[in-house]
């Protein structure tokens, strides 16, 4: 069972991996052990990229597209960190695709890949 190692923006090729492989897991629907460690490095990418949205939507202008759809994906992103994975196989996967869609999300205001 491969090990999962939360990525920094420095690791863009084990972002890319962990969000492929996030976004295939409703097809391929891992084991529990692995749905568990996904959510895990997917939660503490979102906690890592908070801030630095955080960040930008502070040094723009209130009420701005783009402060809004900033603070928009901040108050998903916050949400999507208490919602926990279903003990449903395809639940479970369905909850990491959004998990992976708020990563991504989040890593393009950042500033990561397009």
């Amino acid at each position: 069972m491969p090990t999962v190692q939360t990525p920094t923006a420095a690791e863009p090729d084990r972002l890319h991996q962990l969000l492929e492989e996030a976004f295939a897991s409703p097809r391929l629907r891992p084991a529990p052990e692995r749905r568990s460690q996904l959510e895990i490095a997917l939660r503490a990418e979102i906690r890592r990229l908070i801030p630095l949205v955080q960040a930008q939507a502070d040094r723009i202008n209130r009420g701005t597209r783009a402060w809004y759809s900033r603070d928009r994906t901040l108050a998903d992103a916050r949400d999507e960190l208490t919602q926990g994975l279903s003990p449903s196989s395809l639940a479970a996967c369905l909850r990491l695709t959004a998990l992976a869609c708020m990563v991504r999300t989040l890593d393009e205001f950042a500033g990561g890949e397009s």
